[in-house]
């Protein structure tokens, strides 16, 4: 993994592990979702899985992707276009960025 990646990456999973304590409650008691704050730490756990070197970076990417992508649809669904929305944008983002270094680490 690049240094730029490793970097990102740490950065991933803290924003994945500030969604999971926002939504847990610990920051704001209104923006307790109990099962939010537990996908949202699971995903944080396999970007920390790829930075030791457990979970090649393209599969934990790739499973963090299909995880927020899916709790997006719950955004919206439920019609949580507040904090929650830009939570998912601010996380695709950050994934974007992660694919970008990964594709071209890989064409190197």
């Amino acid at each position: 993994m690049s240094g730029a990646l490793r970097a990102l990456t740490m950065l991933n999973a803290l924003i994945y592990f500030g969604a999971s304590a926002y939504h847990s409650g610990l920051l704001v008691p209104a923006g307790a979702l109990a099962p939010a704050s537990i996908a949202e730490a699971l995903l944080a756990v396999v970007l920390a899985t790829a930075l030791i070197g457990v979970v090649s970076p393209r599969i934990a990417y790739g499973i963090v992707l299909a995880g927020t992508i899916f709790g997006l649809s719950i955004v919206i669904a439920r019609g949580l276009l507040g904090i929650d929305l830009w939570i998912h944008v601010v996380m695709l983002a950050g994934l974007a960025v992660g694919f970008v270094l990964l594709f071209r680490r890989r064409a190197a």
